[in-house]
């Protein structure tokens, strides 16, 4: 197939060739007559012990067509990448921000862990994943595996891990474009090398004026446009020592966001900073990380008048202070002929607070809360496969952690008087959970791939599921310091097929209980004080809390389909079936049989890339998805939605190219969000950006 000069190579994905690839290791790149290692991290790689788990790779060539310029958005060409609602990051708040994955049990901290050359990038204090922060442009390769359980992961991996590993260039590669709602776009990326050193700096910049959040009908005086502007900046020095590679990062990040009313915004400054080291031997592999992340957030909240007219500030969360330190150790190495195994260790240390004003009365804010806590959590690891067999793959691995949640407190405060008007200190809690998994996959011939797999996995509520309340409009969710370890057990079974043709075809099912499932349960919509949570609750709003419903089943089906029709046309379709079902909710007698909020039974995508010149690319994409719930009560509904997105693409040389982008091409209307009032957000009608890109 005749590719742009401007993209990176490719390679056909036959079944044997997936096989190669999932088995890879270092890879060695030449540029410019000059050898280059690239080590594959244990972490960021695809080692032969998560090959029966399911593993897919995308590239970055893949990427660089996509339509969408940011990469959560990207990747809901996936079926089943989800944030926790149908916003993407570009009009989302912050704190709805964690992925899914398969549909199981979407919430705001997303049930998915994500690393980034090797790091945790999840919020150190709501567990959710600040996107812009990680633009398109900058990943060299994703690997997303859905489902694999806890595994050398550990934490938050419930539904499945996201691994990306960044691009590491010699000379500049930028990024510059421009588009609807004054939305503008830069990315750039230098590198270079100095007496065996290699020394990186990349930055980008995003800002956008924004859409209306709100459906039109019910739109008021007080609705505007929900604008915001991220800047990033990355430094990284790397050298070789012999068999080890160094790399050392710092990174900076600010972002600010508008929420749809003028009092509404929320803003977000990180100090990152990171060092890993890779070693590669002939028996022995191993890989150490050592990462310091500081993130500071702020949001302000409000209530709205039924007409729209006006709103009323209802919560400042002026000052949410979050700290995280952890390392990973993992060794790879092969005890005998066809065995390798794989042991690890690594550790967590999260401090997180939330300062905020509330009780807006008479024009000021008249209470004062500091609520937080502390969290460690650390793990020991084996995983090991057997690959005596050529084609077959059997697997299976442990995982033992230790938690601890201690500090916690809730204080309130007269902020006239100074006078304690609640002070809550929570006993320490700690545990240990124990995980395993196994699977087997076995390429019988290159026609044909099989795998099964089970696992368990687990993840520890956030500081911010414990201890922070917020308020969207007059709805109000209050936090639980009482919540235990959600617990999931999984099974599936797939088949892959190369029929020939240029044809590529995979299936699997799966099944997952998930034990202790946080979700925001609405449990008063009547006006009035709640006595037992100390909250009072206006006129036309509802009161929730996190709470862990017993048991939920998760069950399903997702198929891939590819065909390189000709050398110039490939076609690709993907699907995904999730049925969710709230077995035993607790309590919570009313939500027995009730399907998860935010969970979709049906969603897919259909892809077309055509190259009908050298210089030219052109891609299409249509994504859908069918009726989901607001929430777990199954009272609001969502409407189902197809989306047309556009991309093209002309290479005027091998230094430049002019790509244009357009996303929901004919408007379609896709609900994101409805409130208790039944006001329905909505997300961005047609979009598209211009620009060009640049590779010195």
């Amino acid at each position: 197939m005749p590719r742009s000069p401007f993209l990176p190579p490719a390679r056909p994905l036959t079944g044997a060739a997936l096989g190669a690839l999932l088995l890879a290791g270092p890879v060695v790149a030449q540029e410019a007559g000059v050898a280059e290692i690239i080590v594959t991290g244990r972490r960021d790689g695809v080692p032969a012990f998560e090959r029966a788990y399911g593993p897919a790779v995308i590239d970055a060539a893949t990427l660089a067509t996509a339509p969408q310029r940011r990469l959560d958005e990207a990747l809901r060409a996936v079926p089943g990448f989800s944030l926790f609602r149908r916003a993407g990051s570009r009009t989302a708040n912050p704190t709805t921000q964690g992925v899914s994955l398969r549909g199981i049990g979407p919430n705001g901290a997303g049930r998915t862990l994500v690393l980034v050359d090797g790091v945790p990038v999840n919020d150190p204090f709501g567990g959710w994943v600040y996107w812009s922060r990680l633009p398109t442009s900058s990943v060299d390769k994703l690997v997303i595996t859905r489902g694999g359980g806890a595994g050398p992961w550990g934490n938050a991996a419930l539904a499945g891990t996201i691994r990306i590993e960044t691009k590491q260039r010699d000379g500049v590669e930028m990024e510059l474009a421009g588009g609807s709602d004054q939305t503008w776009l830069g990315q750039v990326a230098l590198g270079g090398r100095v007496d065996g050193w290699h020394l990186g700096l990349s930055g980008s910049a995003f800002r956008t004026d924004g859409v209306m959040l709100v459906e039109p009908t019910r739109r008021g005086p007080i609705d505007i446009r929900a604008d915001s502007d991220a800047y990033a900046v990355d430094g990284s020095l790397s050298r070789r020592f012999g068999s080890v590679s160094a790399t050392a990062k710092v990174a900076g990040f600010k972002e600010s966001r508008g929420n749809g009313t003028p009092y509404t915004r929320n803003e977000t400054d990180a100090t990152e900073a990171s060092l890993r080291l890779v070693g590669d031997g002939d028996r022995v592999d191993w890989e150490a990380v050592a990462y310091w992340r500081d993130w500071s957030f702020a949001s302000t909240f409000s209530g709205v008048n039924a007409t729209r007219t006006a709103e009323t500030p209802s919560l400042d969360q002026y000052d949410v202070p979050a700290t995280a330190q952890g390392g990973i150790l993992q060794v790879g190495f092969s005890p005998a002929a066809g065995h390798e195994t794989d042991i690890g260790a690594d550790l967590r240390l999260t401090e997180g607070r939330t300062r905020e004003r509330f009780t807006f009365t008479a024009g000021r804010y008249t209470r004062l809360r500091d609520a937080g806590g502390e969290q460690r959590v650390g793990g020991l690891f084996i995983e090991h496969a057997w690959t005596g067999v050529p084609g077959l793959t059997i697997a299976a691995g442990g995982r033992l952690d230790g938690w601890r949640n201690k500090d916690g407190q809730r204080l309130e405060t007269d902020s006239a008087t100074g006078s304690v008007l609640r002070n809550d200190r929570y006993a320490t809690r700690d545990g240990t959970v124990a995980n395993g998994r196994a699977g087997i996959d076995w390429q019988m011939d290159d026609r044909l791939g099989l795998r099964a797999a089970a696992y368990t996995g687990f993840r520890l509520p956030t500081l911010n599921e414990l201890y922070r309340p917020f308020r969207v409009g007059n709805d109000i969710t209050e936090a639980n310091p009482g919540l235990e370890p959600e617990r999931m057990r999984g099974l599936e079974a797939g088949v892959r097929l190369t029929p020939g043709g240029g044809i590529i075809a995979s299936a699997s099912l799966f099944q997952v209980r998930l034990k202790n499932a946080v979700d925001n349960v609405v449990i008063q919509t009547t006006p009035g004080n709640n006595a037992a949570l100390g909250v009072f609750v206006p006129a036309g709003g509802s009161l929730a809390q996190r709470r862990g419903l017993n048991r939920v089943r998760v069950w399903g089906l997702e198929a891939d389909l590819s065909w390189q029709v000709t050398d110039t046309l490939r076609l690709g379709a993907a699907y995904l079936y999730s049925d969710s079902e709230i077995s035993d909710p607790g309590s919570i007698t009313a939500l027995k049989g009730k399907q998860l909020g935010q969970s979709p039974r049906h969603s897919g995508t259909l892809d077309a890339t055509w190259t009908p010149l050298a210089p030219l690319t052109l891609r299409v994409q249509v994504r859908a998805a069918g009726r989901q719930f607001e929430d777990s009560r199954n009272l609001g509904r969502l409407d189902r939605y197809a989306v047309g997105d556009l991309y093209a693409a002309w290479a005027l040389n091998s230094h430049l190219e002019a790509f244009a982008t357009a996303e929901n091409v004919t408007g379609e209307r896709v609900e994101t969000g409805r409130r208790s009032d039944g006001l329905t957000n909505i997300g961005p009608e047609r979009q598209w950006l211009v620009g060009l890109r640049v590779r010195l």
